[in-house]
């Protein structure tokens, strides 16, 4: 009967185990789609997820020494985490990826039975049996195990790789460096080329008053200005009339484009003047363009766009070996960071976890029994 009860105890608890192995492994998939807002919450929700999971699995690593019951629930444990992460999108993941995922289950597959009969053999050698010391001296090693996990499912599901493999930024990427960069950049150079709502065509123009060589072929020595600005627009005539200026043919205009108010002003005339550009011009400027940064453009499309084809063209114009090592880089930064958290954590986990056993003991989850052992001494 003893032994029927112990049996449906271990049996429940792996079990309980393997259900908070699901949850977790479901959150840390969530994580790794790095949704837009979401991303903190998610590792948030992971992080919690993982203390519990990691603190109760060490439990039943402890508590647990029916091999069959361990070899068994183990395995899915470990195992189980593939069910999230081989496929991606509808799609399957690389052949490197699928290979690393299941080299790592079977190792946490491993650990975790082997981690299992030393906990076993020290409840069984030892005179008295500190549950607390055990976890502590056992969880070290496992956690190694997952900073090796997270490090590789980083690498793999990295946020700027696309389905195919490639790093890819995206626009909305773009957008986001493109406001504080720009508020920098605007202290030294007031010209408002990093505006992403511009137009191709708005940029060219802009680009061809001041003097920028993205518009230009590599032969030609100057670049003829689209529209004719001796005669200033309206709008432009007031601003150096408020500030006492009416003769404005000494007047450089990029001298004052520190000013925001004139740069934002200059701005909008200058788009409503570009339909106005010389059409023949403006075409022979939009091929150059296009040459110059080795992308396809229309000169409708808005600047965000275009600089996210030509950064996304400019990284995968490096050697895939150099774009797999520049990923490299940041997994091993991971890792050794997760290392040093987890020696922290390690300590936590293992209070928390001696104290989830008082509780167990208190509930008669489990007891302790006394068992009298012959000893064996030699003497002369």
């Amino acid at each position: 009967m003893k032994s029927n009860i112990k049996i449906i105890k271990a049996f429940c608890y792996s079990l309980f185990c393997f259900l908070l192995g699901i949850l977790f492994w479901y959150l840390l998939k969530r994580f790794f789609l790095w949704q837009d807002g979401k991303i903190i919450t998610s590792l948030i929700y992971a992080f919690i997820c993982f203390g519990f999971f990691f603190i109760f699995i060490m439990l039943y690593l402890t508590l647990i020494d029916s091999r069959k019951i361990v070899l068994l629930s183990s395995f899915f444990i470990a195992f189980s985490y593939l069910l999230f992460f081989l496929h991606k999108n509808g799609k399957w993941v690389s052949i490197p990826a699928i290979v690393s995922y299941c080299i790592l289950a079977l190792l946490l597959f491993i650990f975790f039975n082997q981690t299992n009969k030393a906990l076993i053999y020290d409840r069984k050698n030892s005179v008295k049996f500190h549950t607390g010391k055990s976890l502590l001296k056992s969880g070290p090693a496992l956690l190694i195990i997952f900073a090796i996990l997270f490090a590789v499912l980083f690498y793999f599901n990295f946020p700027l790789l696309n389905d195919e493999g490639n790093i890819e930024i995206k626009e909305n990427q773009i957008e986001r460096l493109a406001k504080p960069l720009g508020d920098i950049l605007s202290r030294y150079v007031p010209i408002p080329i990093y505006d992403l709502n511009m137009n191709v065509d708005e940029f060219i123009v802009l680009s061809s008053i001041i003097g920028l060589p993205f518009i230009k072929e590599k032969e030609e020595k100057e670049i003829q200005p689209l529209i004719n600005l001796e005669e200033p627009p309206e709008g432009i005539i007031n601003y150096f009339k408020e500030k006492g200026i009416y003769n404005l043919e000494r007047v450089n205009f990029n001298d004052y484009m520190n000013d925001e108010e004139f740069r934002k002003l200059f701005f909008e005339e200058l788009k409503k003047l570009t339909p106005s550009a010389d059409p023949y011009l403006m075409n022979q400027y939009r091929q150059n363009l296009s040459r110059n940064w080795g992308i396809e453009i229309d000169g409708k499309d808005k600047m965000g766009e275009v600089y996210t084809k030509f950064v996304n063209n400019k990284i995968n114009d490096i050697p895939k070996k150099i774009r797999d090592l520049f990923l490299i880089f940041p997994s091993v930064i991971l890792f050794g960071l997760l290392e040093i958290i987890f020696l922290i954590l390690n300590l936590l986990f293992s209070l928390i976890g001696w104290i989830v056993l008082i509780i167990f003991y208190k509930a008669h989850f489990y007891h302790f029994k006394k068992v009298e052992v012959e000893k064996e001494e030699i003497e002369l």
